[in-house]
């Protein structure tokens, strides 16, 4: 059931939040300022869900314990144009739930208006992923409007029960990666010919010299496609660094000398630690690159064109489908 929408005016722009289970599931009106106010409206939300209005936020779902199945995206850099979305689905208990696929259904919400617009649907399928028990849904969609966006997820649970669930995120004019069809940055990034011990420039148990022959703008030079994977195998909160660069590993075995290959530790000197953590600060080529999280994977076509990028674990299969599109 639906909750109680209310209307917020954050620096000149106008929010319809739709108050359920006491968070924000939709955010309207917004315009590329948005993100930077969204803070003080995630204020004003706390403030409503814990206010003596008259009118009541509570709905009766939330009354009844919540919606027996969330949407949890994982993708925080989507901008107009192709999107790669990376989901899980949740139950009350925050348990995880699996199924093989999934239909995604992706509304614009239009500004100052409790309405909405479907832009694009799709079939997400469910990835499994390394270090842990369960995975993620993945889905390709199409988005040519920045804002506010929602989307609702049918699916059927592994033991067969129906299950709907409902996630929202905001959609960026650009994103903060390059763009699909851009030129790759030419970063000048570590090689193991220039390193005194390749501990110091990959954080990596068991590295792969091959993997650091080349530097991004020496590949670039070679009129040959390139998969580059940014990730920091031995500090990754997320678990997914080691096994991401195990991917890229897998990929190049298999597609050869086809592509050249190059993992980035986003760490300068990870082998110099203060605490658990490296001292060394990040890399210039992940300001460079515009990485807002890791790990990263892109594929450069024979242009240095940027033709396809994935955040956080893309299997070796997915890395080299498209791989082979321009090889």
């Amino acid at each position: 059931m639906p909750g109680v929408s209310r209307e917020y005016d954050v620096e000149g722009m106008t929010f319809i939040i739709n108050h359920i289970n006491g968070i924000g599931r939709t955010l309207r009106g917004l315009n590329p300022r948005a993100l930077i106010v969204l803070p003080v409206l995630l204020l004003l939300l706390a403030a409503a869900c814990s206010s003596d209005a008259e009118e009541p936020i509570i709905s009766e779902e939330q009354e009844a314990g919540g919606p027996d199945y969330s949407a949890v995206i994982i993708t925080t850099d989507m901008a107009v144009g192709s999107n790669r979305i990376v989901f899980g689905i949740i139950d009350r208990d925050g348990m995880p739930v699996h199924a093989e696929a999934s239909e995604v259904s992706a509304y614009f919400l239009v500004p100052k208006e409790d309405a909405r617009e479907i832009k694009d649907s799709a079939t997400a399928q469910f990835v499994s992923r390394p270090s842990s028990v369960g995975g993620v849904f993945v889905a390709e969609v199409d988005l040519d409007t920045a804002g506010a966006y929602q989307i609702d997820v049918n699916s059927t649970s592994s033991d067969g029960t129906s299950v709907f669930a409902q996630a929202s995120f905001i959609l960026k004019e650009t994103s903060s990666t390059p763009a699909i069809g851009a030129p790759a940055p030419p970063s000048v990034t570590h090689t193991v010919a220039k390193a005194e011990d390749i501990s110091h420039i990959t954080s990596s148990l068991e590295p792969d010299p091959a993997l650091y022959e080349f530097s991004i703008h020496e590949a670039l030079q070679q009129a040959k496609p390139l998969v580059i994977v940014f990730a920091t195998p031995a500090f990754c909160v997320s678990a997914t660094c080691g096994p991401q660069v195990g991917e890229l590993n897998k990929v190049k075995d298999k597609v050869g000398d086809k592509a050249n290959y190059i993992h980035v530790e986003v760490f300068e000197n990870p082998h110099l630690l203060e605490g658990a953590r490296p001292a060394g600060g990040l890399v210039p080529a992940v300001d460079e690159w515009g990485l807002p999280t890791e790990p990263w994977t892109f594929i450069i076509d024979s242009q240095g064109l940027v033709y396809a990028k994935f955040e956080q674990f893309t299997s070796a299969e997915q890395i080299e489908a498209k791989l082979l599109e321009i090889s």
